[in-house]
């Protein structure tokens, strides 16, 4: 018996449902990179569904298999960002250097990512507190998750007993609002060579 043409022959149910998954995962990766770019060019209440899926090059239901709405889109994109950012700074901190050196490395990384990748950090220190409820509390919740690195360092101050409890808070505070104002100056950031300095003043000295 002939066998049919292989466009018409049955491929197994796995296969099926692996290629299903394949083409869903490339599609919800391609849409998340272009509302990247949108979000940081137009601002969370600037950027409608619209927007994205004509960026992404997609159809509307496309999208909308695959995401909620334009928040849900956003809060993936956000923690797209903020797990790539942990993962780049946990690899550059030297294991078992003194606290200093690993808050010079983590720092370097971090203003490297934001020199390297301008929109992302659009996204992660500006357009996160304008996103509604859910997109701020990711982001507190990014801040929060320093806190106990940044308190390691008070076992090489002298006077780390008798510093505040919420130093640790405020400083994070102080340095991302130092983030986000040059951030929000566009192409005016600099290099993370030029920014490291003042970094190593506002983070580590305290």
């Amino acid at each position: 018996m002939a066998s049919l043409p292989e466009p018409l022959s049955a491929s197994p149910v796995g296969q099926q449902r692996l290629s299903r998954q394949v083409l869903a995962e490339h599609q919800r990766d391609r849409i998340l990179e272009a509302s990247i770019d949108v979000f940081a060019k137009r601002g969370y209440q600037g950027t409608t569904v619209d927007h994205i899926v004509a960026a992404a090059q997609i159809g509307v239901g496309s999208f909308y298999e695959l995401f909620a709405g334009k928040e849900d889109c956003f809060l993936r994109a956000y923690e797209r960002i903020a797990v790539a950012a942990r993962e780049r700074i946990a690899a550059a901190i030297p294991i078992g250097a003194p606290w200093p050196e690993q808050a010079l490395a983590a720092l370097r990384a971090l203003l490297e990512l934001v020199e390297a990748e301008p929109f992302q950090a659009r996204l992660a220190l500006i357009e996160a507190q304008t996103a509604g409820p859910a997109a701020l509390a990711r982001y507190e919740e990014t801040i929060d998750a320093v806190i106990p690195l940044l308190a390691r360092g008070r076992d090489s101050s002298p006077l780390g007993g008798e510093l505040p409890p919420r130093l640790e808070e405020a400083i994070l505070g102080g340095f991302a609002w130092y983030l986000q104002q040059r951030v929000a100056l566009g192409g005016e950031f600099g290099s993370a060579a030029e920014r490291l300095p003042d970094a190593l003043e506002i983070v580590v000295e305290p």
